[in-house]
């Protein structure tokens, strides 16, 4: 668990880095969500998963959240024991093309 809770601190700082909007729980150990503005999850997960970049988009069965927050869905990446910091910075890179793809700075 060291690891994933190590691997998540990485890709939240990297998403706020990038300027996404990070939707967390209390006890969040191996699972993020987050949007960016401007962009539908469903995009997201499409542009990621062209370099093999597994990400889910949608409610994640908590629409009332979704809803309560004004966004329509949110992406979630998970974590496992087979992911690395390698996994991380491809991830975050992914979401680079994805800001540049739609023209989104920050």
């Amino acid at each position: 668990i060291a690891k994933e809770k190590r691997l998540l601190f990485e890709i939240k700082e990297g998403l706020q880095e990038l300027g996404c909007r990070v939707i967390e729980g209390r006890n969040s150990v191996s699972v993020v969500s987050f949007v960016i503005d401007g962009v539908h999850p469903h995009d997201i997960a499409e542009i990621l998963s062209e370099d093999n970049i597994c990400v889910r988009a949608g409610h994640h069965c908590a629409q009332p959240l979704h809803a309560s927050l004004g966004i329509p869905a949110s992406a979630r990446v998970s974590l496992g024991i087979y992911n690395d910091p390698e996994d991380v910075k491809k991830l975050l890179l992914g979401l680079q093309k994805v800001k540049s793809i739609f023209r989104i700075n920050g």
